[in-house]
C-alpha cells in the first residue's frame, strides 16, 4: 500500500519560497543583466577598465638625401721667404750670390749669436746688422724688407742700426774713425775685466801717434776718442763700449 504523506504547513511555505527563487533566477539568465538601476548590477560593470586609445603617430617621411657640398678649399699661404725672394726678383736687389732669404737668415741668425755671446763676439747687435747691411750693395734695402718676415724681434734693432745712432763696440784692430759702419765714432770708450798685456794708441792722419798706452795688469781702462784722430788701435785689451 502506498501512504500519501503531506509536508507540514511550515515545510510547504518553504518549497514555495524556493520555487519563487527559481523562477526568478531563471528569469534572470532568459532576460539578461538587469539595468543600470541595480546599484548590486552597476558595480562590476563600473569596475571595467576603460580601454585605453593610443594618440596615433604622425607619419614620418623620409627627407631627401642633400648631395654633399664640395669642401671649399683653403686658400695657402705664401711662405715668408718666398714672399721676400719674390720682392727680391721684383725689385732687383744686388746681394751677390746670395738670395734675399739667405741673406736676411744669415742676419738673423748672426743677432742671435751676437745676442747670446756679445762679449766673444765683440759688437752689439744693431751694429752686426749695420755691418750686415753694409756688406752687399742693397743688404739695407733686403733688411729692412726681410728683418720683420723672419726674425720680427730684431725689427727695433735694426731701425737703430740703419740710422746710425747705435753703440759700436771696438776689439783687437786698427779702425778709421768716422760715422760708417765700419768705422768708429768719436767719443769716450771704455774696457773692463782682467785685461793683462793691453796696448792702445790714438793716430793722426800722418801717422804720428797723439796718445797711446800700455798697462801689464789693470781693471778698468778710458780712452777719448777725438774727431780729428785717423785711426784707433787696440791689442789685447778686450771689447771697448761707449761710455755714455
Amino acid at each position: 500500500m502506498f501512504r500519501i504523506s503531506f509536508p507540514p504547513p511550515g515545510r510547504k511555505r518553504r518549497v514555495g519560497t524556493l520555487l519563487a527563487v527559481v523562477c526568478a533566477s531563471t528569469l534572470v539568465i532568459v532576460l539578461g543583466e538587469p539595468s543600470g538601476n541595480d546599484p548590486a548590477a552597476a558595480a562590476p560593470q563600473a569596475a571595467r577598465p576603460t580601454p585605453v586609445v593610443e594618440p596615433s603617430q604622425p607619419s614620418v617621411e623620409a627627407s631627401p638625401v642633400e648631395p654633399s657640398a664640395a669642401p671649399t678649399p683653403t686658400p695657402t699661404r705664401t711662405p715668408p721667404e718666398q714672399r721676400l725672394d719674390d720682392l727680391w726678383h721684383d725689385k732687383g736687389w744686388d746681394l751677390s750670390d746670395y738670395s734675399a732669404s739667405e741673406f736676411v737668415q744669415d742676419a738673423c741668425d748672426m743677432a742671435d749669436q751676437t745676442d747670446f755671446l756679445p762679449e766673444q763676439v765683440g759688437e752689439s747687435v744693431p751694429q752686426a746688422l749695420a755691418m750686415r747691411a753694409a756688406s752687399q750693395k742693397s743688404g739695407a734695402e733686403a733688411l729692412r724688407a726681410g728683418v720683420p718676415l723672419l726674425c720680427p724681434k730684431w725689427a727695433k734693432a735694426l731701425k737703430k742700426s740703419l740710422s746710425g745712432r747705435y753703440d759700436r763696440w771696438i776689439t783687437d784692430d786698427t779702425y778709421d774713425i768716422g760715422t760708417s759702419p765700419t768705422q768708429i765714432p768719436p767719443g769716450t770708450y771704455r774696457t773692463e775685466g782682467d785685461i793683462a798685456d793691453c796696448y792702445w794708441e790714438r793716430t793722426a792722419a800722418n801717422g804720428d801717434i797723439i796718445d797711446n798706452g800700455l798697462a801689464n795688469v789693470a781693471r778698468k781702462i778710458t780712452v777719448h776718442i777725438s774727431a780729428t784722430d785717423s785711426t784707433f788701435t787696440s791689442e789685447g785689451c778686450g771689447v771697448w763700449t761707449p761710455v755714455h
